[in-house]
């Protein structure tokens, strides 16, 4: 790999390129050290480095916050790591519009402030946003709590630019929200795992800030109670934002106690949050909820950016494991009690925070070994993907369909089998 360091040193500015043990060290993936590490700062600059990749056919993980490494397996083999994160500005914001673009490398916690400034918010609260870039939110496919009352990524993202093996620049979508005409393209990047480009820029469409947001917190006695409400609330004309199920150990990591509880948050006018905020503490009694404890303000931030970040993979011990499971809406409460039973089986403890009326299961588990991850995996259902340290484990669920569809889509975007080599479902 001497010609790839010397090759990129000879066309990037000298600080782009790393290649001494501290850099090696800090972007391992999963372990594998990489050759080489390169950082461009310009789409230009990007370019040149996927062009270079190609010609020396080195293998590349695109890096972005590096939150979400441990998702999948290691790479099969790894030469290039591409790090995204001086790819940070804002390109266009037409406030006018609630419309915007950035560069990939941007933290949702930068993103943030820039709108906080114009009263405008981006509807996605995934873990870690001061870490996280959009790029990287974008290939994993990220999400938050607030899915529920705004989408996901899919919903917001109105264009994209990537780069492909080889230099190519490519566009999809644009500034606009209603953009129908051709293929929809960009929704190929989207959950690809950085498999198909390195992505570059995004556009998105934006909401105002919510002028008013309150915060109900319920707990109950048993999950039968907690599952009953959300069934009579998915019923109703009720339109939370957030309906999040916990379990006793998701409680515990976020420094609360109880058997279960419900977090339900509404956004709006001031007047509709109270009313939903009041139908929504009746509805929860009436099935039994021992305590319904209202926040506001500081308070509702924290705890709400406090389960967004349960399911966070960047700091993981050595006998933890994190689990994304998608089951229908109506089998939640099961899927829980099969994640609870399973864990006991195990000997470990199951923190399970639920976007229940999505059908959307997060599992934090530990103490785990290798063998007893891969007998609970067995056991579970609808299994996506497993973020662990742990070696000779499953970390994806069962093939999904149409997956020979994307195994031709891998091959004609990246015939050579560079970016992020093995990484991603088997044979992708």
């Amino acid at each position: 790999m001497t010609d790839l360091i010397n090759t990129l040193r000879s066309v990037l500015p000298p600080d782009s390129v790393q290649d001494d043990d501290a850099s090696l060290t800090a972007f391992s993936v999963q372990g594998i050290r990489p050759q080489c590490v390169v950082a461009p700062a310009t789409l230009g600059e990007l370019q040149t480095v996927m062009r270079v990749a190609a010609e020396q056919r080195a293998a590349l993980v695109p890096w972005g916050g590096g939150t979400q490494q441990w998702i999948g397996a290691p790479p099969a083999r790894l030469d290039l790591v591409v790090r995204t994160t001086r790819l940070d500005r804002v390109l266009a914001h037409t406030p006018d519009d609630l419309t915007i673009s950035v560069e990939a490398g941007m933290t949702l916690g930068a993103l943030r402030a820039h709108l906080k400034r114009h009263g405008q918010m981006l509807a996605l609260d995934p873990p870690l946003p001061d870490r996280a870039t959009i790029g990287g939110l974008i290939a994993t496919a990220a999400d938050g709590p607030r899915r529920l009352g705004y989408g996901t990524l899919r919903d917001v993202l109105i264009g994209i630019a990537v780069v492909e093996v080889g230099g190519r620049l490519s566009r999809g979508g644009g500034m606009v929200v209603k953009n129908v005409s051709g293929f929809d393209m960009m929704k190929l990047y989207l959950g690809s795992f950085g498999t198909l480009a390195v992505i570059a820029s995004a556009n998105f469409k934006l909401l105002p800030l919510p002028r008013a947001a309150g915060t109900i917190v319920c707990r109950f006695a048993e999950p039968k109670q907690a599952f009953a409400a959300l069934d009579e609330l998915d019923g109703t004309q009720l339109a939370p934002v957030a309906a999040e199920y916990l379990n006793s150990g998701a409680l515990t990591m976020l420094g609360q106690a109880g058997v279960c509880a419900l977090a339900l948050a509404a956004e709006g006018l001031p007047q509709a949050v109270e009313r939903q905020l009041r139908d929504m503490s009746a509805l929860v009694r009436r099935h039994g909820a021992q305590s319904v404890e209202r926040l506001d303000g500081d308070d509702a931030e924290a705890f709400w950016a406090g389960i967004a970040d349960l399911p966070q993979t960047a700091a993981l011990t050595a006998d933890e494991a994190v689990v994304k499971l998608s089951v229908l809406p109506a089998d939640v409460a099961d899927a829980v009690a099969r994640c609870e039973v399973s864990a006991a089986r195990a000997g470990a403890s199951a923190g399970i925070s639920a976007r229940a009326l999505n059908g959307v299961l997060y599992l934090r588990v530990r103490p785990v070994t290798s063998a007893s991850l891969t007998g609970m995996l067995s056991d579970l259902p609808g299994v996506q993907w497993v973020a662990t340290t742990l070696p000779d484990t499953p970390r994806w669920g069962a093939p999904p369909q149409g997956i020979e569809v994307m195994r031709r889509i891998r091959e004609e975007f990246d015939p050579l089998r560079l970016l992020n080599p093995g990484r991603f479902l088997p044979g992708i």
